[in-house]
């Protein structure tokens, strides 16, 4: 018999999700929702398993082939239409990235993929893949390879099994979220608490008798105070995490009726269709408008709710529920391995850089990326000694900061070559040359303060002619200390910067940040080659860039801009001398970079 307040805590979680991607502030903890779900998979997987009979072969072969039933009909037909529309709505310069993405969502390892990529949530410079959610799905099938072996194998022990379980997991998730952030977040070692908590209500019910209302109405009380406060910049999974999770646990010990409950239980019934396609629509939109207005709000949850019903009508229920569908495990292989076949037809056979006629799509990366002389997440100093320009030369010069330091490369090292100047290049992703404290998935980047920390003894070792230092102020890093503002903390800690390195402010010079594109160039570019100029963008300058500036002014220190080449009155032009501006929707191209080096040359002495 299906638990009505089981399907209202699925609607409840959809809801929260889908709020969340529409980027409605009020629900900045809506993120969590996958959380829950990941303790109502725990909880409602393990009691069919409780209930099975049958030798360890037959309940192992039934339940794999009710979770196919359960979960390919939905997920690949929605890879299969979502990579159909990108095709025709997205840009072809991300049509190849998507399709891998699809690729790995496919085999249930999209979560692997975007772990390895190191992709933060909504990454700021790529477009969004419309794939990103499916990281989700790969975690729950991946922990559901191993625990229904480990449920069957361990008949007699597996409630002694549980606890410890638990307790391990939840014990390494946190640990495991402040080593390594980004991994965590994807990854199924990291989740498997979450699983096991509802496991373990499963295997352990509570007798709770006339406390069952009170402890219901709590949880639900916790899961929506949980949606409204816990921000997105707070550690995911991390001590945050165990209270939408905790109160997941009693709601599902409670078994109780609460008023809203009825409402919800109609998005519990949809819930997985409406979570698989909501995301695709968010992307496509972010794409068309850079940003969703209120209409565009209620019309994604419109079409996910209407398409999410389809789904379930007409594909989902038909298979899952009509025993004439006995389909075999080849089949279901042969079908993963056509939707893949077909998703890699659709995104290969598409022009990689479409661009406009007398314009040149550089998608390319400086080479530091490639030499790893720019460090990743994680990485606190180069392996090697990252060295260009004239190898020779006894006058040297340093570039250090964070990517968008790292976008100067090519320009400064075409310089050095020009001066007979020998180049030392220190970057870092998403890590400004400047003393503060940042997070990265809520959870301190001791990288990263490592990191500065080396740059400021390296450089007062190498005793540079000239320093060229910039980052990325037009975005907001997120900060392990607030209380001023946001701007001058920043600017105050750029000039301890500056100061701790312990040279002459005349030696230093500060390259004014790029201004920020409201969209991906080389994507724009693709989809409008028929007129180029609906890529422009207003030049715009954040308080953080202009309180710098103005910290910058009478220190001695020399400011470099580049506004007047890149944004002639007032206008930043998405191509810049026969190429795109920007590699993406931050960081200018190499191409660009190159064609700045005479520029940059004549400002210094």
């Amino acid at each position: 018999m299906k638990r009505t307040d089981i399907q209202a805590l699925r609607g409840f979680s959809v809801l929260a999700v889908l709020l969340f991607h529409l980027q409605l502030t009020t629900f900045k903890g809506g993120y969590l929702g996958v959380d829950i779900f990941f303790v109502i998979s725990g909880f409602v997987i393990t009691e069919g398993l409780a209930r099975g009979n049958g030798s360890f072969k037959e309940q192992l072969t039934d339940f794999y082939r009710r979770r196919a039933k359960r979960i390919l009909p939905a997920s690949l037909f929605v890879i299969v239409l979502t990579i159909i529309v990108a095709r025709l709505l997205l840009a072809p310069n991300s049509l190849k990235r998507f399709g891998l993405d699809g690729i790995a969502s496919t085999f249930f390892a999209g979560n692997m993929r975007f772990a390895a990529q190191g992709n933060n949530y909504l990454n700021q410079s790529m477009s969004p893949t419309p794939f990103l959610h499916y990281w989700s799905l790969g975690v729950e099938e991946q922990f559901y390879l191993i625990w229904p072996i480990l449920f069957l194998l361990f008949v007699k022990r597996r409630k002694f099994l549980v606890i410890p379980l638990l307790l391990a997991s939840t014990i390494f998730a946190l640990w495991f979220t402040n080593h390594s952030p980004v991994s965590s977040f994807y990854l199924p070692t990291s989740r498997a608490f979450e699983f096991l908590a509802g496991i373990a209500i499963a295997l352990f019910p509570l007798k709770i008798g006339r406390y069952a209302k009170l402890i219901c109405i709590a949880g639900w009380l916790a899961l929506l105070l949980s949606v409204l406060l816990i921000g997105s910049n707070t550690a995911v999974p991390g001590l945050t995490t165990l209270i939408p999770v905790t109160a997941s646990m009693a709601i599902l010990a409670a078994k109780g009726q609460v008023p809203w409950g009825r409402a919800l239980t109609w998005f519990g019934d949809y819930s997985f269709s409406i979570y698989l396609i909501h995301w695709p629509l968010v992307v496509i939109a972010l794409d068309r408008y850079q940003n969703l207005s209120r209409t565009a709000q209620v019309g994604i949850v419109a079409l996910s709710l209407i398409i999410g019903y389809l789904i379930v009508r007409f594909i989902e229920s038909p298979i899952r529920f009509n025993k004439r569908f006995a389909i075999t495990f080849p089949v279901w292989g042969i079908a993963l391995g056509v939707v893949g076949a077909l998703v890699f037809g659709v995104s290969s056979f598409a022009p990689a850089t479409a661009s406009p006629v007398g314009v040149s799509i550089d998608l390319s990366e400086p080479i530091i990326y490639k030499d790893k002389c720019h460090l990743d997440f994680g990485i606190a100093a180069p392996s090697s000694p990252c060295l260009f320009g004239d190898l020779t030369s006894k006058t040297e010069i340093v570039l250090v900061g964070d990517s968008h330091a790292a976008q100067w490369f090519s320009a400064l090292n075409k310089v050095a070559i020009t001066r007979h100047w020998k180049l030392l290049s220190l970057t870092k992703s998403s890590c400004p040359a400047a003393l503060m404290p940042t997070l990265r998935n809520g959870v301190a980047d001791s990288s990263c303060n490592a990191w500065q920390k080396y740059t400021i003894d390296r450089i007062k070792s190498e005793a540079p002619s000239k320093v060229f230092i910039t980052a990325f102020s037009e975005y907001d890093y997120p900060l392990v200390q607030t209380g001023a503002s946001y701007a001058s903390t920043y600017a105050a800690a750029q000039t301890r910067y500056f100061s701790s390195l312990g040279i002459n402010p005349s030696s230093i010079y500060y390259i004014e940040d790029t201004p920020r594109p409201t969209r991906s160039i080389p994507d724009c570019l693709s989809k409008s080659s028929a007129k180029i100029s609906r890529c422009d963008f207003p030049l715009k300058r954040s308080k953080a860039t202009v309180e710098i500036n103005h910290a910058i002014a009478g220190s001695g220190v020399n400011l470099l801009t580049f506004n007047q080449l890149l944004c002639p009155r007032g206008i930043c032009t998405a191509t810049y001398k026969g190429h795109n501006t920007y590699r993406d929707a931050s960081h200018i191209s190499v191409s660009t970079s190159l064609a700045l080096a005479p520029a940059l040359s004549t400002l210094l002495p």
